[in-house]
């Protein structure tokens, strides 16, 4: 989704994290081939990154416990976490620790596809 936040919101920071070293180098490549200053591509795995974050998001990466144990030390005072998922993650919702608090799950309605899908919004406590 980084590309598409860098795209619709050219006054954001927005930088884009894989473990895998083509996909970092594409988004440095979309970047320049598009113009996006805003857009920067990072290879390395969320959990080493202690630069603080404003807004953490991530689609189809991991169980929401995992990606807010791994990025915990990423997300900026104030910052918020934004995930991607299919259907309402109950299951994964009953398991975050104490110090997750999430505050908003938002169905998403994606067109031609007939599936759930939801963005679930938490923050740290």
């Amino acid at each position: 989704p980084g590309i598409v936040i860098a795209i619709t919101c050219p006054e954001i920071l927005v930088t884009c994290v894989d473990t895998v070293a083509k996909k970092a180098a594409f988004i440095k490549q979309a970047a320049l081939a598009l113009g996006l200053g805003n857009l920067t591509g990072l290879h390395a795995r969320v959990e080493t990154i202690t630069q603080p974050f404003d807004v953490i998001c991530s689609r189809a990466f991991a169980s929401l416990l995992d990606f807010t144990s791994w990025s915990q030390a990423a997300l900026a005072p104030g910052g918020v976490w934004m995930a991607l998922k299919g259907k309402h993650p109950t299951d994964e919702l009953a398991v975050l620790p104490p110090g997750v608090a999430v505050f908003h799950v938002e169905p998403l309605q994606v067109p031609g596809l007939n599936a759930e899908r939801c963005i679930v919004w938490m923050r740290s406590r």
